[in-house]
């Protein structure tokens, strides 16, 4: 285009220019989400395998020591002991790097929680060089297989044993022979967890401060998992409350009873425990059914009990 006097014309109109920007804000709308997504993306598959190594250290340790998994100890009550040792400290020489404990997705907001007050123990803080207890509890983004809730057993570990003495409360590992099928037993998964780093489903979201709403859980929902057998995948998860207490299950119900080392073991200790929504008495299989689940929620008074939306 040229000047009325025959010149080239050197400039853009207004409108031009606003046109072009336009279509670069379009671009930039189009484009932004898919580079989110591909971060998002990268970041899960950075912790999918951060998995696998945390689930082939764990089946490593527990081949080398006479086939039993780590055991797990706990504080006793009012004795004014620390913490007595995190499974990590028993199998981090199989790892020998931090960054494999922790989710490239998670958030700060994840690992903070005024409410609870658990640090990791001196010991565990000190062999893995973390810092203690100041306004971060320091716990990690994965948890590991206690069983399906935190303290009756099933997974990994045996029920919870009480000394009754000065010495720590624990939980024995298992043994692999009794194992049912490795290639369906969880290992260790994303959590949002204390620093215990359990797996169970009354833990993993103990630090979780977000809308109930699965598609805002870290990787929308579809948390990374590692099995017996050394395979690791991701995979849909989905919450429940029973009104005061948040729950995370696996969104198929077939995958429900991975927590299990033997699913036709009952487990009989849930109401000494404090679990006084659950039967005397069930499958560890079996205890988070569809069916079950909505049992519970029904019998529960309070008004906000239910599965949370997608």
């Amino acid at each position: 285009m040229k000047r009325n006097n025959g010149q080239p014309r050197t400039g853009f109109t207004l409108i031009e220019l606003l046109v072009v920007i336009a279509i670069i804000a379009i671009l930039a709308a189009i484009l932004f989400p898919v580079f989110a997504s591909a971060r998002e993306s990268a970041r899960k598959t950075s912790c999918l395998s951060n998995l696998k190594q945390l689930g082939v250290a764990t089946m490593t340790y527990t081949t080398d020591y006479d086939e039993t998994f780590p055991e797990v100890f706990h504080a006793v009550s009012g004795s004014g002991m620390e913490h007595g040792m995190s499974e990590i400290e028993l199998y981090y020489p199989y790892i020998k790097s931090m960054a494999v404990l922790f989710c490239p997705s998670a958030s700060a907001t994840d690992d903070y929680n005024t409410g609870w007050g658990y640090a990791w123990p001196p010991t565990t803080a000190s062999y893995l060089n973390f810092p203690q207890w100041s306004n971060f509890h320091h716990g990690l983004n994965y948890g590991y297989n206690w069983g399906p809730l935190q303290d009756p057993g099933g997974g990994l570990l045996s029920t919870k044993i009480f000394t009754g003495t000065s010495a720590p409360n624990y939980n024995a590992g298992i043994k692999m022979a009794s194992i049912v099928s490795p290639a369906s037993l969880f290992v260790y998964c994303d959590t949002y967890d204390t620093w215990p780093n359990t797996m169970a489903a009354d833990c993993l979201l103990n630090t979780y401060f977000g809308v109930h709403q699965n598609s805002a859980l870290r990787h929308g929902g579809h948390f990374n998992v590692a099995f017996a057998d050394g395979h690791a995948k991701n995979m849909p998860w989905i919450g429940w409350t029973d009104g005061v207490d948040d729950y995370l299950v696996p969104a198929n119900e077939s995958d429900r009873n991975d927590w299990c080392a033997d699913p036709n073991t009952p487990l009989t200790t849930m109401q000494s425990l404090g679990y006084s929504w659950a039967p005397a008495s069930v499958p560890c299989g079996q205890l988070f059914t569809s069916a079950n689940v909505n049992a519970y929620i029904s019998a529960n008074s309070k008004a906000n009990a239910g599965w949370w939306p997608n």
